[in-house]
């Protein structure tokens, strides 16, 4: 006995959607590294000034590499 299949076009708007909402999140994460080098100077200058700790110097560092991981293959589109 055969299954029932669901036909492809059936999912088509939800592939477009995620490709989309990926595309998205890639650009974001993909500026936001470009950016953080400015971030690490204003969080330093502020962790001298005593208002920002060690942990959060690393938790912005590990930001920076987690955006880089998931940006890297952003694109700009021509």
């Amino acid at each position: 006995m055969r299954h029932a299949t669901v036909p492809r076009r059936l999912f088509e708007p939800l592939r477009a959607a995620t490709g989309t909402l990926l595309t998205i999140v890639e650009g974001m994460a993909f500026w936001a590294a470009a950016v953080f080098p400015l971030v690490y100077v204003v969080a330093v200058l502020l962790y001298d000034a005593g208002v920002v700790s060690e942990t959060e110097l690393v938790a912005l560092v590990a930001l920076n590499a987690v955006s880089i991981v998931v940006g890297h293959q952003h694109r700009s589109q021509p």
